[in-house]
């Protein structure tokens, strides 16, 4: 009596795709060229990973564990959205190079597209024609080092624009009014150090202000002074915090008048800013 044929579940190809960061078209023809050795599913996915080595495709799998400590950013701008993808590689070397550059810009074009808003989203999405997971294994192998879709944002508003240094640093800038104007505040937002933690006061991280409170409060200047004057005088320097932290409050770098702030220069120029977003490897 003849054995029926084992059945090829989507978990099965899963696993092998998992396994060894390939296609899940050639995981697939990778089972139906074994089912002869599905005796279980791990030996199954053994000889299917087997096979793809036969067929040199298998060698993805010996990137995967590899640190990524280098990267790239790419950048899209469309109406009223913007996204920035995060790729990260092993070397810089690999990040300059003209396939990595495409591949990643195609990334942030994608993320755009579908409002990815997360590495795990964007892995959902499709990109020129296939899913963005077997688009990344693919450039994998191409490419023949480790990489890895690190972190992904994306910002929304009335009008969003963008700024993208080589790579490196990437910022989008949401808001009303002239939108040169805006990009300005976006190369601000580049070159901003520290780079700015919120966009006003109300919107910093609590944890931020409580660690910098704490750490005045613990100073020998502010000890030195009588306990019931010590809260007083803490909030009094944290007005110096607000300023490198909160984009409105930082001065403004570029196009500015002499000590203008990011929100004076805004007014001055009709603008309203309502968000950013920064990336930088």
């Amino acid at each position: 009596m003849n054995q029926p044929q084992p059945e090829i579940t989507a978990k099965l190809v899963m696993t092998l795709r998992d396994r060894t960061n390939l296609p899940m078209m050639k995981c697939k023809q990778a089972l139906e060229a074994t089912k002869a050795d599905a005796k279980s599913e791990d030996a199954w996915i053994t000889a299917g990973t087997d096979w793809l080595r036969k067929q040199g495709l298998a060698a993805v799998d010996k990137f995967a564990g590899r640190e990524t400590t280098n990267g790239g950013l790419g950048m899209a701008v469309g109406t009223g959205a913007g996204a920035i993808v995060l790729l990260s590689c092993q070397t810089d070397f690999v990040s300059g190079n003209d396939v990595f550059k495409e591949f990643v810009k195609g990334l942030a074009d994608a993320a755009l597209a579908s409002g990815a808003d997360s590495a795990d989203a964007l892995k959902t999405g499709k990109i020129g024609g296939q899913s963005v997971v077997d688009a990344l294994a693919g450039k994998i192998q191409q490419i023949g080092e480790n990489l890895q879709i690190a972190k992904v944002k994306q910002l929304t508003g009335a009008t969003v624009v963008g700024y993208n240094h080589g790579g490196k640093i990437a910022t989008l800038v949401s808001g009303t009014g002239d939108a040169a104007k805006l990009r300005m505040i976006a190369l601000h937002v580049a070159s901003a150090n520290p780079a700015p933690a919120s966009l006003d006061r109300s919107s910093i991280d609590p944890a931020l202000v409580k660690k910098e409170e704490e750490i005045l409060l613990a100073t020998p200047e502010v000890q030195s002074k009588p306990e019931a004057m010590r809260p007083k005088i803490v909030m009094g320097k944290l007005g110096r915090f607000f300023k490198e932290n909160v984009l409105l409050e930082q001065e403004m770098l570029l196009d500015a008048e002499k000590g203008e702030t990011v929100e004076k220069y805004a007014k001055r120029h009709g603008l309203t800013v309502t968000g950013f977003a920064r990336l930088a490897v």
